[in-house]
């Protein structure tokens, strides 16, 4: 009769496919003419036209090649960067195109804005709010009077992704429309999703243990670390809606904003910093702060100065510690200890603003599966013995050191007199069966009046001939993304059947209802891509 424990093993699979350039789209990259670096989340728009995109994290985007033979012009703007148009006409369809923004030169205002809420709360003679304390509290108390209250529909373009060694990997796409119905109600309850296509990214490399769901039980396969992310029925972008604060201000969205509204002011640290601009638009920049025992934030809020909308919230949650020390405000490993991070950003229309897009990213870690295992382990009940089999030949001057392993029953020890090899990859372990000792009370015992369950087997110090140890597991971190980028936004008129919306309790890419509408040809992926092109400076 044996007893069996069996482990189970996983796959992970790698695979990179070439990704060739698509004929229909003209590709660009945006960069910073001072310091070369990419640009993200500027705002492509087509003039004169309801649609545009977003660029991605590495400042590229694409446009369908339509629109240049319609000849339109791209509208680009950047927060902090001079807007640019560029005649679509000149760009080139075969290669990525270089598009150079200069960074704006701002002007201070001849006020200077105190930035402690220690300092003095007066107003100045306009009667205008002088303190970032101030400030924020005016923007999220005239949050109903500039974002809209009546329904509204964005149809954009929704990706997750993981970033792994600085690249894209598990990438899921889809173009969804949201029917949200005014920040009068509550998003999570009364927002619905229609989603005209979704796909998996075949060009771009997969990794099937990165892509599991959160294993939050005994094995522990995928956590985050010092943290916990309600999964909504593996649902990623209901995830990521409930993480815009600014569309849920009177509502709990995460840790330390908590109810915007109520607590976010009271909850942080805040400083006032140099303004900047979006499309002509003068803003406040305030630096958000906070730190205590375990966390760290840092972040900025961007206000507008002329009628205080709340335009971008950009918040990160860090591990404070390191060690016994913890990180400081201007520490350069900051960044080595991020836990999550959200961006979102709103845009003027119509006098009211609408969301452009929202980024939600955390970083995880998945636990990678042992080279060096125990395949079995059964009870001999004829030759009084135990038998282990692992699925490597294990060192062997490790494997037959008796003090190596630790076998107990029903919470008592048994010695083991002595340990033989079998053949290369399996042992026997013969314990003592001395009178009163636990093996004889087993071994002189019916075979099925003895649990297996009662059975623990502890092996240390044994490692295989390459040097890898019994049940050791590697891990590595990556970073999970969930992104939206608005291309329109309209009033709704009227709202779809119900049959047709998203499920919100279940995965985005599952199963879930496909309805393209007739102008589903006005939309597109904005699939990241790499290459070289023109240079527009």
């Amino acid at each position: 009769m044996g007893i069996r424990v069996n482990l189970v093993t996983f796959l992970i699979l790698f695979c990179t496919v070439g990704h060739g350039q698509e004929s229909e789209f003209i590709s660009g990259t945006l960069i910073d003419t001072v310091n070369t670096e990419p640009i993200p989340f500027a705002s492509i728009r087509v003039k004169n036209r309801a649609v545009g995109v977003i660029s991605n994290n590495d400042g590229s985007f694409r446009i369908p090649i339509k629109f240049r033979e319609l000849n339109d012009t791209l509208e680009i703007t950047s927060m902090g960067y001079d807007s640019r148009e560029i005649v679509i006409g000149g760009l080139l369809s075969d290669q990525i195109n270089q598009i150079y923004l200069k960074p704006m030169l701002i002007q201070l205002d001849e006020v200077t804005l105190s930035a402690s809420k220690k300092r003095r709360r007066g107003r100045n003679d306009n009667d205008r709010p002088v303190t970032a304390e101030e400030i924020i509290s005016k923007a999220i108390e005239k949050i109903p009077l500039n974002y809209p209250f009546n329904p509204q529909s964005y149809v954009g373009y929704y990706r997750d992704y993981q970033w792994k060694s600085g690249g894209y990997t598990n990438l899921n796409e889809a173009i969804v429309e949201v029917f949200d119905k005014g920040f009068g109600t509550l998003d999570y309850e009364d927002s619905n999703t229609r989603i005209y296509e979704y796909s998996r990214n075949a060009n771009f490399p997969t990794d099937s243990l990165s892509e599991r769901l959160y294993d939050y039980g005994e094995y522990k396969t995928k956590t985050i670390p010092k943290a916990y992310l309600n999964s909504y029925g593996g649902n990623e972008f209901v995830i990521l809606r409930i993480m815009d604060a600014i569309r849920n201000y009177n509502t709990f969205s995460y840790s330390y904003v908590d109810h915007l509204d109520t607590d976010f002011v009271k909850n942080h640290d805040f400083s006032i910093e140099d303004d900047t601009s979006l499309d002509g638009m003068p803003l406040f920049v305030i630096d958000i702060y906070k730190h205590n025992r375990k966390f760290m934030v840092r972040g900025k809020i961007y206000i507008s100065k002329d009628n205080f909308e709340i335009v971008k919230l950009e918040y990160a949650t860090y591990d404070a510690l390191l060690g016994t020390r913890k990180i400081s405000k201007t520490s350069r490993k900051i960044e080595d200890r991020l836990l999550y991070r959200t961006v979102v950003e709103y845009k003027k229309e119509d006098n009211k603003m609408f969301p452009s897009y929202i980024s939600f990213s955390n970083k995880f870690e998945v636990k990678v599966p042992p080279v060096f295992t125990v395949k079995n382990v059964f009870v001999d009940f004829e030759k009084k013995l135990f038998e282990i089999a692992f699925n490597r030949v294990p060192l062997h001057f490790k494997v037959l050191k008796d003090k190596n392993y630790n076998i107990s029953y029903k919470g008592r020890g048994m010695e083991i007199e002595k340990v033989v090899l079998a053949d290369s990859v399996t042992v026997h372990l013969y314990p003592k069966m001395n009178l009163g000792d636990q093996a004889m009370e087993i071994f002189l015992a019916e075979p099925e009046d003895i649990g297996k369950d009662d059975f623990r087997v502890v092996m240390d110090n044994i490692i295989d001939m390459d040097g890898n140890k019994l049940d050791f597991s590697e891990t590595y971190s990556l970073m999970q993304f969930r992104e939206f980028f608005v291309q329109q936004r309209k009033p709704v008129r009227q709202y779809p059947g119900k049959h047709l919306y998203m499920d919100k309790n279940w995965p985005i890419f599952q199963d879930q209802p496909i309805v393209k509408p007739d102008n589903y040809s006005d939309f597109w992926m904005n699939t990241p891509l790499r290459n070289e092109g023109a240079i527009i400076k």
